[in-house]
């Protein structure tokens, strides 16, 4: 007979379990998969890794730990079919709105793009085909779903979001003073992005104060993310210059040094909103984070 699940550990098994069921559904897909559909399942990946770290003491501790390998192997798979779609899309829009990019030059770059997204394609196809991938995603599939995973069955919402606040230390420790280097901003992005995770099992305890916290983290990691992918970009336009020609390089880097700072500035900006809605979130629950007292219920 399955004991029921106390609220807490109900919400940390439902949390995984939906994530579990979007990297399965994914799995069969992948040799053909659109661009969405292997952003979707990346995201699946690293967004159940990054619960099963968070919520590591109320789960198995040493199946969460191979299924955390498992899922990085899985995401890093699928990292260069992404990030050759996201630099396509960025530069395509990049040469587009600056009209002093011939259009011969935009035609250079397009057919460059576009050779650089077929073979990441193709080692992705490649890596699908390998008897590596097959062991992987039979792992991925016998891994223990939901429930399965917990070792604390009895975890009230308290404890969980112990959990979520602890992963706050880190973001809190970034800001206490404005990130300046595209170092400082990655590791913010990456923390930003444990946070959410975290928290987005929670929207129903306080939801106001979840959600407004919510929609400050998501845009600040957007503007951290097109910041990263900005400064990716520039470095792969670096190495291509035998085949773009010194001109059109130098021009693309001077649109993304501008696009750069502006986005450096405005993520720092919103960075810095995350906080104080961070802190109106603990004062929101702070009646549900306190330990009950012995004795009463």
């Amino acid at each position: 007979m399955t004991l029921r699940l106390a609220p807490g550990s109900a919400l940390v098994a439902a949390a995984i379990l939906e994530q579990q069921r979007c990297i399965v559904a994914a799995l069969p897909t992948l040799e053909s998969a659109s661009v969405e559909d292997v952003h979707a399942a990346r995201v699946a990946a690293r967004r159940l890794r990054s619960m099963l770290k968070t919520f590591r003491p109320l789960l198995d501790q040493r199946r969460a730990r191979l299924y955390r390998a498992d899922l990085r192997s899985f995401a890093q798979s699928l990292g260069s079919a992404r990030e050759a779609d996201v630099r396509s899309a960025l530069l395509r829009s990049v040469a587009r709105a600056d009209r002093g990019i011939g259009a011969a030059d935009r035609r250079r770059l397009v057919t460059l793009l576009n050779e650089t997204r077929s073979d990441s394609r193709e080692q992705l196809r490649r890596r699908v085909a390998e008897p590596e991938w097959a062991a992987l995603c039979k792992a991925l599939q016998r891994h223990p779903l939901g429930q399965a995973l917990l070792a604390v069955r009895d975890a009230q919402p308290g404890a969980v979001m112990e959990r979520v606040g602890q992963a706050w230390r880190r973001p809190v420790r970034l800001m206490k003073r404005p990130p300046e280097s595209a170092d400082e901003l990655h590791e913010l992005r990456l923390a930003f992005k444990h946070c959410r995770y975290a928290l987005e099992p929670l929207t129903d305890v306080a939801p106001e104060a979840t959600l407004r916290l919510l929609r400050r983290l998501r845009a600040a990691q957007d503007r951290l993310g097109e910041h990263r992918d900005t400064l990716l970009a520039g470095h792969w336009v670096r190495e291509q210059e035998p085949v773009l020609g010194e001109a059109l390089v130098r021009r693309l880097l001077d649109d993304l040094a501008q696009r750069e700072l502006d986005l450096r500035q405005e993520a720092v900006a919103r960075a810095g909103r995350v906080l104080d809605a961070w802190q109106a979130w603990r004062d929101a629950t702070r009646q549900f984070r306190k330990p009950a007292t012995p004795g009463r219920p």
